[in-house]
């Protein structure tokens, strides 16, 4: 899809007026690309870890740090070893490239011994994050995170040590691998435990979680918990029962239930009617921080007489000159949707999507879009099910200067005539598959798991012919009948086992004398 010609000619005209008067274009960009840290690791080196598993252990620090902007003033790195006792490889403030803390990391020294994790735990705490040893003040509001990784069961108290770490505003991931307990690892790791404890089977698979920890490392500082509903997931995944996720609850941001009001259909949630008012808001109110790298865009609408035949924007982000820096695009005239965002080398990277699946969408019936963002690739998924997967250009992070809208006209800024009932954005962008579909009249909504046996309901007694027949005023008090009939004997009971002997009887009283016998 190209943009529309006025669209076109409005964009030209603001590069060329920024152009002629000379103005630079300073852009306010905030995202994972732009949160800094005091970064230590805390590094497990005894000797269940092995001198060659430890070579891993290396170049997992390596490739981590790869993806940070190290320098004085950006993220800082330190690194503390420990089995016995802890001890200080380098500092926050002891390299200042990218380069210095590679090179430092593959020189770790390996020693062997015990698995003392608290005591390294609170060494970390006292003695690295410390303004002495280069970590920066917190009302500078540099955030201070701590990798800790480990293989085994800990031979100290880690919860105490944890709490403190805590308390002295440090975030505990907790890497696990092979014999490591996982509720020793929950022990450890910041709240919520499921985004800061990581867990592998062995030292060949630490490399696998590395994208996935780096991720979390942002999305916690990006993206404010929500709440969500109890069957908001699939019963079988990991976020099923949860009752608050990182994200954005766009509704709430815009405030347009309460702007607005919401309506009431049978056997459908509540939903607000767009199209009477722009809905806007500073992008920076609503993303102080930016957006993460990767994230799920999750919204239940459904279109209008009007608004299914629309070129418009589902929502959208676009800095103070109305450069767009990302946005959903419905195009009702050639029955697609497309997903549009700033690029790292381009202007612009996109993912259009347009299919006979896609058609159904432009019907008037309430529909569920998820949107999967990642890394290369940004997957549509309609009303639960898999559409497409398209590949995508690096992206820039967003310049929040500038203004955030839904359901605007694509061509004039129109506000669009349509029924919304929930919009959200999910810092996972796993959470685009893992969304059911039970906010839809009709949509497929998994049953529920039965976990344990249900209660064993008590029968109530059929009632008798004369009961069926009673009225509901039956409850009466009546007067005592004539005494019956003897009724007829009952059948004769089986032989009855043999009894114990009695009791020896009284001596009897002396008979009568006998005659006299004859003479023989």
């Amino acid at each position: 899809m190209e943009l529309r010609l006025g669209s076109r000619i409005n964009l030209v005209l603001v590069i060329l007026a920024l152009t002629l008067s000379g103005a630079t274009v300073e852009a306010q960009r905030a995202g994972c690309k732009n949160v800094h840290y005091d970064l230590a690791f805390i590094l497990d080196t005894s000797s269940s870890v092995g001198r060659e598993n430890f070579e891993k252990i290396r170049q997992w620090v390596s490739n981590i740090v790869d993806s940070f902007d190290v320098a004085p003033d950006k993220t800082r790195v330190a690194v503390v070893r420990y089995s016995d006792t802890p001890t200080t490889e380098f500092t926050l403030s002891k390299h200042r490239s990218l380069e210095a803390v590679k090179r430092a990391a593959s020189e770790i020294v390996y020693r062997g011994g015990n698995t003392m994790t608290g005591d390294a735990i609170s060494y970390t705490t006292n003695n690295i994050f410390t303004e002495r040893n280069g970590a920066r003040p917190k009302a500078i509001g540099i955030q201070r995170v701590a990798i800790l990784l480990t293989d085994g069961l800990s031979q100290d108290y880690v919860l105490e040590p944890s709490k403190a770490a805590a308390k002295a505003g440090i975030r505990m991931f907790a890497v696990g691998i092979g014999e490591a307990l996982k509720v020793e690892l929950e022990e450890i790791a910041a709240e919520p435990k499921n985004a800061h404890v990581f867990y592998v089977t062995d030292f060949n698979a630490i490399d696998k979680i590395r994208g996935r920890l780096r991720r979390r490392l942002c999305e916690n500082v990006l993206c404010p918990n929500m709440k969500v509903q109890p069957d908001r997931f699939k019963p079988n995944s990991s976020s099923y029962a949860l009752e608050e996720v990182p994200g954005f609850d766009l509704m709430k941001f815009f405030n347009v239930r309460d702007i607005l009001g919401t309506r009431t259909d049978e056997g459908q949630s509540a939903y607000v009617r767009l199209g009477t008012m722009p809905i806007v808001q500073q992008a920076e109110d609503v993303f102080p921080q930016g957006l993460p790298d990767e994230y799920a865009f999750v919204t239940t609408f459904k279109f209008r007489k009007t608004s299914r035949r629309e070129d418009w924007y589902l929502w959208q982000v676009f800095d103070k000159y109305g450069i767009p820096q990302v946005s959903i695009r419905l195009d009702g005239e050639n029955k697609a949707v497309e997903y549009n965002a700033v690029g790292l080398i381009k202007d612009a990277v996109r993912a259009v999507f347009k299919n006979p699946e896609v058609d159904n969408l432009f019907d008037r019936n309430w529909h569920k879009i998820a949107m999967s963002v990642e890394a290369k690739s940004v997957s549509l998924y309609l009303d639960c099910k898999l559409i497409q997967t398209l590949p995508i250009g690096d992206r820039e992070d967003i310049d929040i200067q500038g203004k955030t809208v839904i359901g605007k006209r694509l061509y004039d800024s129109v506000p669009i005539d349509f029924d919304l009932q929930r919009m959200m954005i999910y810092c996972d962008s796993k959470h685009a598959e893992l969304e059911t579909c039970c906010d839809i009249p009709g949509g497929p909504c998994p049953k529920k798991v039965v976990t344990e046996a249900p209660p064993l309901e008590i029968p109530t007694p059929t009632p008798t012919a004369v009961e069926q027949k009673r009225g509901p005023e039956a409850n009466c008090s009546c007067p005592e009948g004539e005494k019956g009939d003897i009724g007829v004997p009952g059948v004769a009971g089986p032989k009855g086992d043999k009894g114990v002997s009695g009791l020896k009887g009284a001596v009897g009283t002396s008979g009568v004398k006998g005659a006299k016998g004859d003479t023989v």
